[in-house]
């Protein structure tokens, strides 16, 4: 249990859009905590998408980051949290649960408390750690006991995303465009983050084929950079009833174009994240991924995990995972799942 009268907080926190639309719920819980202290996060700018900065943490302090890599030395990041440690931090919350240089800069931020998880002699960086679960364990789960561990409460542990009004008026306004209502479309998400991590195309059309025959539904296809090509091809191939979302310039807009469907298909990517945070029922097909760190998180989704299952994976394993899930074995948990849920 750490004292309640905590006034400033610094919480780390920088990485994809998944790593950190899974660390909101733990951000929104340090809030909930300490409702008046300034919270001030190291990220990259992707989080300001997430959630705009004045929301729930009241400051960004940005690193530079590109992709998966961070492109800022390390010199640098030093500068930078030795500036900060001029606030005198009373808590300093380490979401970066393998980073021994995150531990590094959470021990120099100077605050008084210091939380994260135990990583060999980078123990000594924290005031109260804990040791990393053994096996899978899901992202959301992993934030989370960062700070249960000092006894903070949890409200709510589904991960959030925000939404402008000005992009919920766009989806709104797109939908009635084109006829579209939510419960009678659903959204196919068939891009990646590296096409070796895609499933094919051709069978991202089949599926919906098979939707629009059996069940008359709309198959709004959803898509981010270089991706237009992709899902064009699968909008021409599966014909009728399919439809290609508009342009989302910001995480916001996809997710209010996502909130207005039915059901979510996609591989692990970005954009299934995203539609974890705004609760549309989800179908997510893993091929390399383990289920048990990366499966969209609650009761309402479903996970289709490929019979390839190895220890470590090189490019070309990715792709044979995913291949490996047919359109069988996808079609019959979705034709399972849309049948339920339109029983709701």
């Amino acid at each position: 249990m750490i004292p309640k009268n905590i006034n400033n907080i610094l919480i780390l926190k920088w990485g994809a859009l998944g790593d950190l639309i899974m660390a909101t719920s733990t951000i929104k819980a340090i809030r909930d905590n300490f409702p008046n202290a300034k919270i001030t996060m190291f990220t990259n700018n992707l989080m300001n998408e997430i959630l705009p900065q004045g929301i729930i943490v009241d400051e960004y302090v940005y690193l530079k980051k590109s992709g998966r890599y961070v492109e800022e030395s390390f010199f640098k990041q030093l500068i930078k949290i030795w500036k900060l440690r001029k606030r005198k931090f009373d808590l300093a919350v380490d979401l970066k649960w393998k980073s021994e240089r995150a531990s590094v800069l959470t021990y120099l931020s100077g605050a008084k408390i210091r939380v994260g998880y135990w990583e060999r002699i980078y123990n000594k960086c924290y005031t109260h750690s804990i040791k990393h679960p053994v096996g899978g364990y899901h992202e959301v789960h992993r934030n989370l006991d960062v700070i249960k561990q000092i006894g903070l409460e949890v409200k709510e542990e589904n991960p959030l995303v925000y939404i402008s009004e000005a992009d919920k008026k766009f989806a709104c306004d797109f939908f009635a465009s084109n006829s579209l209502h939510k419960n009678n479309t659903i959204c196919i998400h068939p891009g990646a983050s590296k096409s070796n991590r895609a499933w094919q195309p051709e069978r991202f059309s089949q599926l919906a084929k098979l939707l629009i025959e059996k069940y008359n539904v709309t198959i709004l296809l959803t898509w981010g950079k270089n991706e237009f090509e992709l899902v064009n091809k699968i909008s021409n191939s599966a014909g009728k009833n399919t439809i290609l979302s508009p342009a989302t310039n910001s995480i916001s807009r996809l997710a209010a174009i996502i909130q207005n469907c039915s059901l979510f298909i996609s591989v692990c990517t970005g954009p299934m994240n995203v539609a974890n945070a705004v609760k549309t029922p989800i179908v997510a097909l893993l091929g390399s991924t383990d289920p048990a760190d990366w499966s969209p998180y609650g009761e309402i989704h479903r996970t289709i995990k490929s019979p390839l299952v190895l220890e470590a994976y090189t490019d070309e394993d990715e792709r044979k995972a995913l291949d490996a899930i047919k359109v069988k074995n996808v079609w019959d948990i979705v034709d399972q799942r849309w049948n339920e849920l339109k029983q709701l």
